[in-house]
């Protein structure tokens, strides 16, 4: 018992070092990579069993991702994202109309589909749009880094966590919203008037340039309105159903546009589509399965859990509790591992929806926090743009504390 403790305890320290600095030395390792490798070494050094590894794998949380993501790509396929975002910068008439209809786009398009996705999609688009109207674009990938996480809080296929605490909690997607949208609602607000003051220089110069008329993507219509069709029909399906539905519901989905669209679109091929998943982030989900069953198996989460009670003076069990824990690991070793980490400590529904709540929120504090900022920050600098930890620590943290507080005192105070 001993030796799992402790081997279980060197894993996960090396595996969330590795997904957070992403290498060692000159040598990168992407996230996903890291989490398989801390994987296959709790499997090779007899931390958890190969049944109980493969059995821990979570085939209702990969099967919904890969569906929602499927209904993404032939959004993207259709030219949506290009064009919500360009006209958006081109109907701007100050730097902080583009701001704050940048983030109100951002959080309601995560509501819908995943956040990560999200992030991946519109984080180019808006470096272009900034240079064509040479403005700074820092300020607005934070600010949008931001809006998709906040607003992925509003439903249960907002972000993979949600996913996650959807399927497991059994709280049906209708109920879920009904409590989660209006404080995403609430913490938005926030969350773009905090931005807007720690970048309140930066946003001050006016827009003296636009994105030419030619840079709009003209967007396939057929075909948008078939994908739309589809997915306004998921969310019907999502509304109408239990939680076991979910990822049956999204699979149908995703298929349906995979095999439909192509018929409509010939420039949107079904391998074209596929090739726009993002299936680094199932194989991330699965490392992450084996690695924090591990962790549960050898009892280093119930340390884990002991160690914090100690320092919050022995108080255990509560919204508030809960929420500074999840705070806490969500910024240490991500929020996806902190969720899978802590949901046997969600005895009831409103614990679920804490641990949705505060996960997704505290992600804000650092690029670290959350996949989607990781994923902003890797897609502008792919375009030359680097978003520096303080740039977003500057934003990021007094929002992360204040939406924090304002989420968790709402969850406290409901019957």
């Amino acid at each position: 018992m001993a030796y799992a403790l402790y081997a279980a305890a060197a894993i996960f320290v090396a595996t969330y070092a590795l997904i957070s600095t992403q290498g060692i030395g000159r040598y990168r390792i992407e996230r996903p990579t890291a989490a398989m490798l801390g994987a296959a070494l709790m499997i090779a050094l007899g931390v958890v069993g190969p049944s109980a590894a493969i059995g821990s794998i979570d085939l209702d949380v990969l099967i919904l991702l890969l569906g929602m993501m499927l209904l993404v790509a032939g959004l993207d396929a259709c030219g949506f994202f290009d064009y919500i975002a360009l006209l958006i910068a081109n109907r701007a008439r100050t730097q902080w109309e583009f701001l704050w209809t940048l983030m109100v786009a951002a959080a309601v398009l995560s509501a819908l589909v995943l956040n990560d996705a999200i992030a991946l999609l519109m984080s180019p688009i808006v470096v272009r749009a900034c240079r064509a109207m040479a403005l700074d674009p820092v300020p607005f990938l934070v600010g949008e880094g931001i809006a998709v996480n906040v607003g992925s809080v509003a439903t249960e296929v907002g972000n993979p966590q949600n996913a996650f605490i959807g399927i497991h909690g059994n709280i049906p997607y209708l109920e879920y919203a009904s409590v989660m949208a209006p404080i995403t609602i609430a913490c938005l607000l926030l969350s773009i008037g905090i931005v807007r003051l720690a970048f309140r220089r930066r946003l001050s110069g006016a827009i003296t340039k636009r994105p030419p008329h030619d840079t709009l993507v003209p967007i396939h219509k057929p075909g948008l309105a078939f994908t739309l069709g589809v997915l306004v029909a998921a969310a019907v399906g999502f509304v109408a159903t239990t939680p076991d539905w979910l990822p049956a519901i999204a699979l149908i989905g995703g298929s349906v546009v995979l095999v439909g669209l192509p018929l409509l679109h010939r420039g949107a091929s079904s391998r074209g589509i596929v090739r726009k998943v993002d299936w680094s982030i199932l194989l991330f989900f699965i490392g992450l399965f084996v690695v924090i069953a591990a962790v549960q198996s050898s009892g280093l989460s119930d340390v884990i859990q002991g160690g914090f009670t100690w320092l919050s003076g022995g108080n255990t069990g509560g919204v508030w509790w809960l929420s500074g824990l999840s705070a806490i690991l969500s910024n240490l070793v991500s929020n996806v591992p902190a969720v899978l980490l802590l949901a046997p400590l969600a005895t009831n529904r409103r614990l679920w929806l804490t641990l949705a709540a505060s996960s997704t929120l505290a992600g804000n504090a650092t690029i670290l926090g959350a996949a989607a900022n990781v994923i902003v920050v890797q897609a502008a600098s792919r375009q030359g743009v680097e978003v520096s930890f303080k740039d977003w620590f500057r934003a990021g943290f007094p929002v992360t504390v204040a939406t924090l507080v304002l989420a968790t005192a709402i969850l406290a105070a409901l019957p």
